[in-house]
C-alpha cells in the first residue's frame, strides 16, 4: 500500500508540471508582448517631427546706373555732343589768309550733359591738310610756323589774343583739369589763340592745316 500512496504523489507532481509548463507561454508571450508595444511606441516617438513657427522680413531696392557725358558750343547756341561718333565742333577762328604777326582767338565751353559730374581736360590734337592728309611741304611749314595757346578764362568776352600761344601747333598744351558739375550746373571756357609770329618762314605760305583738338571727359 505504501507503494500506490507513492505513485499517486508521483503522478499528481507530474500533472502539477504539465499545468505549470503550459502555463508559462503564456507568461512569456505576455512579457514580448509589452516589449513589441513599448518598441512601437518608442519608434513612433522616434519619427515625429515637431512643428516650428517661421516669419520672414523681406526687403528690395532698386538699382540703376548713372550717366556721364560732355557736350560743347563755340557760340550762344544749344549745347550737343561733337564725340568721336560725331561732327567735330567747328570753331569760329576766321584763321584763313594768315600773315607773320596775325593772331586770331576763339572760344570753347564745355559742360557736362549727364547725371554725373566729374572732369575734363585737353588730351590730345590731330593735325591734318584740308583733305585730311598729312601736311608736307607748305601746310607742313605752317604747321611748324604756327603756335598756339589754350587757357580757361571766365566768360567768352575774356577770351582774347592777350593769351599767350607759345606751343607747337601739334602739341597739347598744358591746361589743368576742369570740374564739371551737375547742380549746379557749370560751364567750363576754353579760349584758344592761334599765331603765326612775324618770323614764320616764307614756305608757309598757301598752306593748309586743320587742328582738331580733343577735350576728355571723365566721371569722378
Amino acid at each position: 500500500m505504501a507503494v500506490e500512496r507513492d505513485l499517486g504523489a508521483a503522478v499528481a507532481l507530474t500533472r502539477r508540471s504539465r499545468r505549470d509548463h503550459r502555463r508559462q507561454p503564456t507568461r512569456t508571450y505576455r512579457r514580448v508582448r509589452a516589449l513589441l508595444a513599448g518598441g512601437l511606441v518608442l519608434g513612433v516617438g522616434a519619427t515625429v517631427t515637431i512643428a516650428a513657427w517661421t516669419d520672414q522680413e523681406l526687403a528690395t531696392t532698386t538699382v540703376s546706373a548713372g550717366t556721364f557725358s560732355i557736350a560743347s558750343r563755340s557760340d550762344q547756341g544749344a549745347f550737343t555732343s561733337h564725340g568721336p561718333s560725331d561732327t567735330a565742333l567747328s570753331i569760329p577762328l576766321d584763321a584763313s589768309g594768315l600773315y607773320p604777326g596775325i593772331k586770331k582767338a576763339a572760344y570753347v565751353q564745355v559742360q557736362a550733359s549727364g547725371t554725373l559730374p566729374g572732369t575734363v581736360n585737353l588730351t590730345a590734337v590731330a593735325v591734318t591738310n584740308n583733305t585730311g592728309g598729312t601736311p608736307t611741304g607748305a601746310d607742313l611749314a605752317l604747321q611748324n610756323a604756327i603756335r598756339v595757346g589754350v587757357a580757361v578764362v571766365a566768360a567768352p568776352a575774356n577770351c582774347t589774343t592777350a593769351v599767350t600761344a607759345g606751343t607747337a601747333l601739334n602739341v597739347v598744351p598744358t591746361v589743368a583739369a576742369q570740374s564739371v558739375t551737375v547742380t549746379p550746373l557749370n560751364t567750363i571756357t576754353y579760349c584758344i589763340v592761334l599765331e603765326l609770329p612775324t618770323d614764320a618762314s616764307g614756305l608757309a605760305q598757301g598752306g593748309i592745316v586743320k587742328p582738331t583738338w580733343t577735350f576728355t571727359g571723365t566721371t569722378n
